[in-house]
């Protein structure tokens, strides 16, 4: 097996923008983004830039093989979409043996620092998932536990079966209990599939959201990136800008559309550190359409 660290992604163009922001931030050149193409476009654009670190798929190529998944299509477009992350990694794994792991990543998610520093973080651990700081743990909520933003598994035996698992769960629609949000509900099911003393669930790596900024505590950002939660101080690794909108032509955004309710609007604007975040993501998203003609 080779060191490579094997990412993966999906989007249509709608979010290319996004998805290569995330690439560019990753900060690895010894990584490979596996990136899944929701339409004809975005695989022809990512194509044509020959990079040697993204393999484009055509998601048209896996609804070739699989009867479920067109029907799924047909039937509910934005749960397919949902399906696709679980698919996806499994679809990877079984394909590709000689993986030693992979790294779901959302397309709106952007690394402040290195990628390194989760897998430094994840060590010998077999699947790794993020916390809703938000809710306690022992919550039951709609929206799940934990953020499908970033999930990590090992090429092993108890990873593969916990994303079976997980793949055929959200594919065939299973638990009903588990469908109110997507794919992303059925991680609350990791700590009871994964093995004892298997499973990474936040470590030290401190990540934002829109449903977390109103939790930090930003005196030390500016002296060297981190925030502090809970009274402990983390380096801020990755952001999850969730429902994030951009006009290039008019050079404005719009932090997030919804999840007012747990940072508001004008806190986007009133506190430095989080303006300086969100600026900073925009001017990479700038740079990156204006460079690759996007």
């Amino acid at each position: 097996m080779s060191n490579t660290k094997n990412l993966c992604t999906l989007s249509d163009y709608s979010y290319i923008n996004q998805a290569l922001a995330m690439y560019s931030s990753v900060r690895n050149d010894d990584v490979l983004l596996h990136y899944l193409c929701l339409d004809d476009k975005t695989f022809q654009k990512i194509n044509s830039f020959n990079f040697k670190n993204i393999k484009a798929y055509n998601i048209n190529d896996l609804l070739e093989k699989d009867d479920n998944l067109v029907n799924l299509k047909k039937s509910n477009y934005n749960y397919f979409c949902y399906s696709l992350a679980p698919y996806f990694l499994n679809y990877l794994l079984f394909n590709n043996k000689d993986l030693q792991d992979i790294t779901y990543i959302d397309s709106d998610i952007y690394f402040h620092k290195s990628i390194n520093f989760i897998f430094d973080e994840i060590k010998n651990n077999e699947v790794g998932i993020f916390r809703h700081r938000h809710l306690p743990l022992n919550l039951n909520n709609s929206d799940g536990c934990f953020n499908v933003g970033v999930v990590y598994f090992k090429n092993t035996k108890p990873a593969r079966d916990v994303l079976g698992w997980w793949a055929d769960a959200v594919l065939h629609k299973k638990y009903p209990f588990l469908t109110t949000c997507g794919d992303q509900k059925y991680l609350d099911m990791f700590p009871f599939l994964c093995p004892q003393n298997s499973l990474f669930i936040d470590g030290k790596i401190g990540h934002g959201a829109p449903w977390h900024w109103q939790l930090y505590d930003y005196s030390k950002f500016f002296e060297d990136g981190s925030i502090i939660w809970n009274g402990e101080k983390q380096k801020l690794i990755f952001s999850h800008f969730s429902k994030f909108r951009f006009d290039k032509e008019l050079k404005s955004y719009t932090p997030s559309i919804i999840y007012y309710n747990y940072t508001p609007l004008e806190m986007y604007s009133k506190n430095k550190e989080l303006n300086f975040i969100y600026s900073s993501y925009f001017s990479e998203i700038q740079k990156i359409s204006k460079e690759l003609d996007l």
